[in-house]
């Protein structure tokens, strides 16, 4: 067992809601990302969902790919005005797998209750009738306080919530004859949380801050990332601040199917 200095129990109470309170705001995020250093220089995109069943006018859908836009404007992308003349097609799939049961080994704080050895006051005091001073002894009862004396491990069963996102960019082939040869990826995200919070809406805007920083890039292995609600980027991904676009730019998800894009073109 470890054994830390004793604290205060009142003072160890105050660090510990300041650890608890920071654990709490603190998101950890796996990223993979790969890119096709064959193609370059595309910046206009057009969005649609990989499930071809996906409502395009669903509320969470729509403020996912706000968040997305948001983080691709911060690599100098943009949606373009006329999905026929984007340089690619952005993919996009989120969400969260189904809970599951892992055991994870956790630390607890151990205490113990720490008696101090008593005093002893000498004491005066006239006799009312006699006028004598009696002076006596008298024991004090030594201070009794919990303190924190050490942690132990232990073995605990915790239900898992995976979230993801996925980002995906292939050639734009709108207006390509009909052919068998499929559309390039040029570079793919994919974000994964694993955490006990089954919130996805909450981690929504974290995960499209954890794309912010990979979009074009190769990661060669998988990247832990950490954020906080109050970080920077995650402000930013939260405010949607998206390139500014015409507004007759139609919303390409209106007239494009993800079944138009193969779902198997790796690099």
């Amino acid at each position: 067992m470890k054994r830390p200095q004793h604290l205060p129990f009142y003072l160890f109470g105050a660090v510990l809601a300041l650890l608890l309170y920071g654990c709490n705001t603190t998101y950890e995020m796996e990223v993979d990302a790969i890119k096709n250093p064959n193609i370059q220089n595309a910046d206009s995109y057009v969005i649609v969902p990989r499930d071809p069943e996906q409502d395009v006018n669903d509320l969470r859908y729509m403020e996912t790919v706000a968040y997305i836009k948001t983080a691709l404007s911060g690599k100098g992308m943009y949606e373009a005005i006329n999905a026929l003349e984007a340089d690619m097609v952005i993919e996009v799939d989120y969400g969260m797998e189904p809970p599951r049961r892992e055991m994870k080994v956790v630390e607890e704080p151990v205490f113990a209750t720490i008696q101090e050895p008593d005093s002893y006051q000498t004491v005066s005091q006239r006799d009312p009738k006699t006028g004598r001073v009696i002076t006596y002894t008298v024991r004090v009862p030594g201070r009794r306080s919990r303190e924190l004396i050490g942690y132990q491990e232990r073995l605990v069963a915790v239900i898992i919530n995976e979230k993801y996102m996925e980002l995906t960019a292939k050639e734009n082939m709108l207006d390509a004859v009909s052919s068998d040869i499929p559309a390039q990826e040029i570079w793919s995200v994919r974000v994964r949380n694993y955490d006990e919070n089954d919130d996805l809406r909450e981690y929504l805007p974290i995960m499209a801050a954890s794309v912010a920083d990979y979009v074009g890039e190769d990661t060669e292995t998988n990247h832990k990332v950490r954020l906080k609600d109050n970080d920077e980027v995650v402000d930013f991904i939260k405010r949607g601040i998206i390139a500014t676009r015409p507004e007759e730019a139609i919303d390409a998800t209106d007239s494009i199917g993800a079944n138009q894009f193969s779902e198997d073109n790796n690099i």
